[in-house]
């Protein structure tokens, strides 16, 4: 496919010297080749600098290499924004890779430049290649949510840079900041039937191990800033249900993700001051009427069972007891 839009595809690269190689060739392979590949190798201390090189002697036209030190992903990805040339922004982490016709889908999807964000679906294959978990992309309100990582979608560059969207320096969460707002700044939203993405479950990654002590994780931080910048544009009001739902839906999942080797007494107060948040900016979020049976439509019925499941055991004051009886096992 041909056409004058440039993607820029931007990858920041830490201690990746396994993955790195197979994640950039799976983009040299693609079937669309109006882009470039900007890697940014954030102070690897192992030999990822050394992959990036060999590559990028074979494949000078596409590669563009960026050696800094340390400054973390959030800082690196926005450092990748302002160094792109491209019409559209795509990232993908430095483990992850795509299948050869995904820059192709996701610019068709673009409407010849009129969307702001085109957003598909992604799979997750473990080392063994078995494939532990799929998500479609559909048209449901509900289903952006599901996906706030930076990657299974492109940006258009302007959108970014006209609404000053950055990522949060933080711990947690960068990329749930940006998207929030992202997604509700703009009705030129695209979400097409295709999945492409390829969300590597690499058990050494830092979401997969670091990120499991709720002491060590800035997520206070990450809900005030949301807020903060979703009130300042004046985004809650028309979507609040769904902020509302989604905010609920985080809280639940860090409590599950992070409560393990915790003892009750932690998990409580850890319990009571994300809830009370919750509580402060939306009052009446245990009512809300997208908890239920078969909604919020898109989701699965398992989570669906799950946000109605927990909201009960929430309302009974069961809710701490469940978290901690999930983090014995």
């Amino acid at each position: 496919m041909k056409s004058d839009l440039k993607i820029s595809v931007i990858i920041p690269v830490y201690n990746s010297e396994q993955y790195i190689k197979k994640c950039i060739e799976s983009i040299l392979k693609q079937t669309y080749t109006n882009y470039e590949i900007i890697i940014i190798n954030d102070g690897s201390k192992d030999k990822s600098k050394e992959v990036i090189e060999e590559l990028k002697k074979e494949n000078s036209d596409k590669i563009i290499h960026i050696e800094q030190k340390n400054m973390g992903v959030a800082k690196t990805r926005n450092k990748g924004i302002k160094k792109s040339t491209g019409d559209y922004i795509a990232f993908i982490d430095n483990d992850d890779f795509i299948d050869e016709d995904y820059l192709e889908k996701l610019i068709e999807g673009s409407d010849n430049g009129k969307n702001d964000i085109v957003l598909c679906g992604y799979r997750r294959p473990d080392e063994n290649g078995r494939i532990i978990k799929s998500l479609e992309a559909n048209n449901s309100d509900w289903t952006k949510f599901l996906i706030t990582a930076p990657w299974a979608k492109i940006y258009k560059k302007k959108f970014l840079i006209d609404n000053d969207l950055e990522f949060l320096d933080n711990n947690i969460g960068e990329d749930v900041y940006l998207n929030l707002q992202a997604y509700l700044l703009t009705d030129k939203l695209k979400s097409i039937d295709y999945i492409g993405y390829n969300w590597f479950f690499n058990t050494k990654s830092v979401s997969n191990s670091s990120q499991k002590d709720f002491d060590k994780i800035n997520v206070n931080k990450l809900l005030n800033e949301s807020i903060n910048s979703l009130i300042k544009r004046n985004l809650i009001k028309d979507n609040y249900e769904y902020l509302e739902l989604f905010f609920y839906r985080y809280i639940l999942w860090f409590l599950l993700f992070s409560c393990k080797k915790h003892k009750y007494n932690e998990i409580s107060k850890k319990y009571d001051e994300l809830f009370t948040w919750l509580q402060k900016y939306f009052p009446n979020y245990k009512k809300n009427k997208l908890i239920g049976i078969n909604k919020p439509k898109g989701d699965s019925k398992s989570y669906q069972l799950l946000y109605l499941g927990f909201m009960t055991l929430h309302k009974m004051k069961l809710g701490k007891f469940a978290i901690y009886l999930y983090g014995k096992n």
